[in-house]
This record gives C-alpha cells, structure tokens and sequence, in this order.
C-alpha cells in the first residue's frame, strides 16, 4: 500500500501543508462541482493558499468526535480489525492524497461519517451512499489500490449502518482525469469558472470596471428572472412574517414555548440576553483619537444592484 510518514493525527501544521500539497478525497465533489459545501473555485483559492480552509462547523467538530465510537461500533459489528494509517499519496498520480478513517483487515477502505438524517442514504448494505461520499471512497480506493470500502454511517444519533461500495474502474478513470485537469490549474494559477455569486465577487469583486455591456435576449430574461424571484421573496417574507406573528400571539404573556399534544418543543419565544457593543458614535464623539486609531477600513469592493426594468419592459 503506498504510503506517506506524516501522521495526521497529530494536528502538526506539516500535515495541514501536505493537505495543500494535493486533492484528497473530500475534496473530489468540489473538483468535479457537485459538493453541496463548497465550489471548485473555492477549493482552487485554498489549493493556492489563497483562502483559508473552511473552519469546522458543530457538524464537522461532532462527527469528529463521534469517529472513534463508530470505528469501535463497526469493529464490533464485523469482527474486523480496523487500523489508521498515515497519510496516502498515490504512487502514479502524486496530486492524488488520501487521509483514511481505517483500512480493516488490510483488505477494505473504512469511511466514517456521521448524519443527522437518512436523506441520501439507501438500504444498509447497498452501495446508495450519497453521491459526495461515493466519489470519496472511489478515490481513497484509487490511492491505496483497495478493491472495496465499507461505510459506516450513525444517523440521528442512533441509526447505525454499514455501506459497501466496489470499486467502479470507469468512474475512477474519470476522476482521475478531472483531478488532474484541475490540479493542473492550481500549479499554473489558472482559475476554474466561477459558478455562484460569491464566486463572481471572489474572482471580481475587487476590479474596477467602467463602461456597459448591452444585454443579449439571454441575459435579459435573466433580469427579468431576477425580478420576479426579488418579488416572489418579498411576499414569502411577508407570509412568513405574518405567520410567526400568529405563533408569537399564542405566546404572548402566557408563555415562552409552543407544544404539540405530547409535549414535544414547536417553537420558543424567549427573553435572550442583550448584547453588548461599542458605541462607535459616542467613541468618535468623546474619544476622537482611539477611534481613529482602531477603525479600519475594509477594502473596496463592486456591490451588484439589481435596477428597476424600463417601463416598457416591465
């Protein structure tokens, strides 16, 4: 099995900077634009150093926390021996890395994942695994050269289930190419579309352009696309406002939380604790000096407005 010394369990900032070193296998749904979490070109700026990795959410931190016990819960539930190595790197592609949950019994890749819900996952058994972590395994698969992983999933909490996926030859040559394709990019600095909005001001959003661009039949029936869905919003945030107006009227002075007939939480209204701030004003006013010293100006950026349609086109 091909290996690499650096222990990733140790935190160590060298590990952090191998993680920068290739694509490893959370990695490949962003690659091929299909990750629910993050775009390709997200994943291109953080491959360049250029942003940040994405800092853990309670999700991330509690699955974290749940992977020894559900390591121990397959373990027990098979019978077989599960052991974590070090970092993968694969022997012919190099950019492709792999931090495995554990290999079991020297023959199978072990995946670890924990889920608040069973959307996305089919019977136990199967392979119906949800399609970012089907496309994990194919690549730690790939990189430790293991015909089979094995999911194991604790959903809600206190669904346990176990997954088996086969190695899929024709996806895995398929990843491979885009993998390369897009490692390529992150070594030549050559940017993936972006492909949300956050994207365009990542890629833009500090470039001062002047001029107009005339709008093609397309691009018009965007904007008006745009209005519609502007309107649309407004009046769900009406609905929505009036209906927890008529929950808040329920609560009123009577109470602070809303149950159903078997006592089961609906909605609470609740006195929260005020929060404190710093009175700019009243600084800049009374210390004019330590308010100059500690603002700070953020850098410029283009804000995208949306303009009220032509009367002849609304």
């Amino acid at each position: 099995m091909p290996t690499d010394t650096t222990d990733h369990e140790t935190g160590a900032p060298a590990w952090h900077a191998q993680r920068l070193s290739g694509i490893g296998g959370s990695d490949v749904a962003a690659v091929v634009g299909v990750s629910p979490w993050k775009t390709p070109l997200e994943l291109w700026r953080e491959k360049r150093g250029e942003l940040a990795p994405f800092p853990d959410s309670p999700v991330m931190e509690w699955g974290r926390r749940l992977e020894p016990v559900i390591v121990r819960a397959y373990a027990e539930a098979t019978g077989r021996r599960v052991e974590r190595p070090p970092m993968l790197r694969h022997p012919e592609h190099g950019f492709m890395i792999a931090n495995l949950d554990g290999v079991a019994d020297g023959e199978l890749v072990l995946e670890v994942k924990a889920a608040r819900t069973a959307h996305g996952w089919g019977e136990p058994g199967t392979a119906f695994v949800p399609q970012p972590y089907l496309l994990q395994v194919q690549h730690y698969m790939a990189v430790a050269r293991l015909p089979l992983a094995e999911v194991a999933v604790l959903i809600g909490g206190h669904d346990f289930r176990i997954y088996r996926v086969p190695e899929d030859r024709v996806l895995q040559a398929l990843m491979i190419e885009a993998e390369a394709d897009f490692w390529e990019r992150v070594l030549r600095g050559d940017p993936p579309e972006p492909v949300t909005a956050d994207d365009m001001r990542q890629r833009w959003g500090a470039t001062r352009a002047i001029g107009t661009v005339t709008a093609t039949p397309h691009l018009f029936r965007i904007v008006r696309r745009l209005h519609v869905l502007a309107r649309d919003i407004s009046l769900l945030e009406r609905l929505q406002d009036t209906a927890r107006a008529e929950v808040m009227r329920s609560l009123a002075d009577h109470a602070d939380t809303l149950v159903d007939e078997h006592g089961n939480a609906l909605a609470t209204w609740r006195i929260a604790a005020g929060a404190k701030r710093i009175d700019a004003a009243a600084l800049r006013t009374t210390y004019p000096d330590i308010a100059e010293r500690f603002t700070k100006q953020s850098e410029p950026s283009r804000r995208f407005l949306l303009k009220e349609l032509p009367h002849e086109h609304a």
